[in-house]
């Protein structure tokens, strides 16, 4: 059921990242301050409270939620829109996760943001509808919790965090030869993996403690991937087909430890869903928490940034976050 533009407060944080050009931004800001004040032109004669958030650095977003909603009256809803690619959104996701009455928009423009899939694989344009977003209902989510953050996605271990940070770094720097090496691993995903593992080949067999829940799963493994959606790996198929951010649990894959050249053939199947076929090559469990250590450092990706630590503890926090889906409003 549709809710009224009047009934919140909106506050959009926009990353500068996603847009490729300055006059890109600046037509996004002005496409939302012209939605607001055609109010101006209704019958209410009132434009709705808005504000913009021009997010400057990594976790900038997080402060200035925190700081917005903290002069929003208390009883008056707060919806809060990440305006960008899965950066942004890992961002204002900790930085609305324990404020009261408040809801979280995604309006995707950046490459690498998957999440708006769940509600459909062919409604980004709806997502990016204004009018859809600020009327929608929202609808309670899991998130992961590791650490000190939230993630809505995933938390990826070893080999495919290790290459996410690589690529990461290859984008930031963005010399001739890190191009090159992206336009490579955008049209050989799998190629790009194994090749990374050739690179760093101790973490094929990496040795990990590690329970999932109360079943000690310890020994070595290439990967481990644990997700509350099935939509996180970009130019990939959705993995883990029963990944779901509402049931309340986590779903664990774990690779066995592998050779450089078993890398071509595990990661194939891996990519294509296919693990379930293989059992020998991989362990599939679901759980409310995993714990997990290593002699060797641990590299992690989660949603997209990439953390170091020598213990993890990951569990799933359900119905933490109410994320505002436009699906259910219907564009005349």
């Amino acid at each position: 059921m549709p809710v009224s533009i009047y009934q919140a407060r909106h506050f959009f944080i926009i990353s500068p990242l996603c847009f490729g050009s300055h006059l890109k931004m600046e037509a996004m800001i002005t496409g939302i301050h012209r939605f607001f004040n055609d109010f101006n032109n209704s019958l209410e004669q009132v434009v709705p409270d808005y504000a913009v958030h021009v997010s400057r650095f990594p976790r900038d977003a997080i402060c200035a939620i925190q700081q917005f909603a903290s002069a929003v009256p208390s009883g008056i809803p707060l919806r809060v829109y990440a305006v960008g690619g899965s950066g942004l959104l890992f961002d204002c996701l900790n930085g609305v996760v324990g404020l009261p009455n408040v809801e979280l928009g995604i309006i995707p423009c950046g490459e690498w943001i998957d999440f708006y899939r769940v509600f459909g694989e062919a409604n980004k344009e709806i997502f990016n509808s204004l009018e859809a977003q600020t009327c929608a209902p929202s609808t309670p989510m899991d998130a992961l919790y590791c650490g000190s953050n939230y993630a809505l996605s995933h938390c990826l271990i070893g080999l495919e965090a290790l290459f996410r940070r690589n690529t990461k770094s290859m984008r930031e720097r963005r010399t001739l030869v890190d191009r090159c090496m992206l336009t490579f691993s955008k049209l050989f995903n799998v190629s790009s993996l194994c090749l990374m593992g050739a690179f760093d080949s101790e973490i094929l067999r990496q040795n990990y403690r590690i329970w999932v829940d109360d079943e000690n799963l310890s020994g070595e493994h290439a990967f481990i991937t644990i997700a509350n959606s099935p939509y996180y790996a970009r130019n990939k198929k959705n993995i883990i087909l029963e990944a779901d951010p509402a049931d309340g649990c986590l779903d664990v894959l774990l690779s066995n430890g592998i050779n450089v050249s078993e890398s071509y053939d595990v990661l194939s199947k891996y990519v294509n869903s296919h693990h379930e076929k293989y059992p020998h090559l991989f362990t599939c469990r679901r759980a409310k928490k995993v714990f997990l250590t290593s002699s060797s450092p641990l590299i992690l990706d989660l949603d997209g940034e990439v953390f170091y630590d020598k213990y993890i503890s990951i569990e799933i926090k359900p119905g933490v976050v109410r994320i505002i889906d436009p699906t259910q409003i219907r564009q005349e």
